[in-house]
């Protein structure tokens, strides 16, 4: 959806492949192809070929040897460094890649002690990550897992993202952006805007720097760390186009990540900035969902198997609106963007419109929890 999404706002014509038909993005696009790429045959090279430039949205790995083959077969610029996405798309191989340059991780378990965060080394984003303060509970979190799992410090802190995109390791920064997590560790909503991830701006650019060089990376990459007070620490990187915050950077900046994907692999051009800043705005980006007459505030894993998606302006006080409120006014999701001169001011816009949805939708409850709530003991929901 973040593809389509800012795909659309470059003023491109956008294409959709995908073999389930029912995935969200479905209404957004002028053309979806129900299709199987692994299984499609020479129906599907030939697709292939109508397109001037494929950006995967896929984690799948067989999909992706096949798209790099076949786009480099028939010279259809492909948006994506599968070398830097195989180290990128393994926290193992991640974390040895930090280890080797120096770069500054949350403490390995057994040394960290508990609390620790199991995790996949496999999967992205909050996708099963376990919180563990028990031996106990790290042996039933590593008896759910499938695959190899790291074991790291548990540590509570500000979280931040930072996209690069970059030409055989020389990168440019984009904007750093502040994550807000849901009670399963989900991201929730970003914050982006002219103060936000100041104080870690300078440091968090080396970081890009150094991990881009290190990479030989082509194309972008997401990097996301937590700032411990003392260091920046690195929780995972992604060379692919990551969701939810490309938006965010967009609203606030201006600079559309995937406008910038399209000059580099159609026309080899990148920004010739070392870094995009210039004049932003704040923007707050989340997600929600409607249902048994909660209004909550919940991960992006809320949109997995949505439908009815479409894009709305200015509606219920937002600035953009994609959701699905019409098919079921009862039950529903949508990710909305508050835009606003200064942080203040995008909260003050955004709270004004939470208001107005529980109006419109008849509302007196209304949920935002994180993943300290547990640790604080306090389950009670959030009033505005």
């Amino acid at each position: 959806m973040e593809a389509v999404y800012l795909a659309t706002e470059a003023g491109f014509e956008v294409a959709l492949i995908d073999k389930d038909p029912a995935v969200p993005a479905r209404e957004l696009v002028e053309e979806f192809y129900h299709l199987d790429l692994l299984e499609g045959g020479e129906s599907a090279r030939t697709l292939l070929k109508e397109f001037d430039l494929v950006l995967p949205a896929t984690e799948n790995a067989r999909t992706l040897e096949w798209l790099n083959v076949t786009a480099g077969r028939y010279k259809v610029p492909l948006a994506f460094d599968l070398p830097s996405y195989k180290i990128t798309s393994s926290k193992i191989k991640s974390n040895r890649l930090f280890a080797e340059v120096g770069i500054a991780m949350p403490e390995p378990w057994p040394e960290c002690g508990y609390p620790a965060i199991v995790k996949p080394s496999g999967l992205s984003g909050s996708a099963g990550v376990k919180k563990v303060s028990t031996e106990g509970q790290l042996k039933a979190a590593l008896a759910d897992m499938t695959g190899e799992a790291v074991i790291q410090k548990y540590l509570r802190g500000p979280s931040y993202s930072l996209e690069v995109i970059a030409d055989r390791g020389i990168c440019t920064g984009l904007q750093v952006t502040e994550l807000n997590f849901d009670a399963a560790y989900d991201c929730k909503r970003v914050l982006a805007g002219p103060g936000t991830g100041r104080e870690v701006e300078e440091k968090f650019y080396e970081l890009g720097e150094l991990i881009s060089a290190a990479l030989k990376l082509s194309g972008i990459m997401d990097i996301e760390v937590i700032d411990t007070g003392e260091q920046l620490k690195v929780l995972e990187i992604d060379a692919r186009l990551p969701s939810q915050t490309p938006s965010a950077v967009y609203h606030s900046t201006g600079v559309n990540m995937v406008q910038l994907l399209a000059d580099y692999w159609i026309d080899g051009r990148l920004p010739a900035y070392r870094r995009l800043g210039g004049k932003r705005r704040a923007v707050i980006y989340e997600h929600l969902k409607f249902s048994r007459g909660v209004l909550e505030v919940t991960g992006e894993h809320v949109l997995v198997g949505a439908r009815g998606l479409r894009f709305y302006r200015d509606k219920f006080s937002t600035d953009v609106l994609i959701s699905n409120f019409e098919q079921d006014p009862h039950d529903w999701v949508a990710t909305a963007i508050f835009t606003g001169n200064n942080e203040e001011q995008a909260w003050e816009i955004r709270n004004r419109a939470i208001k107005i949805i529980q109006k419109a939708f008849k509302t007196d409850n209304y949920v935002d929890a994180d993943p300290f709530t547990e640790e604080d003991g306090d389950f009670d929901q959030a009033i505005l």
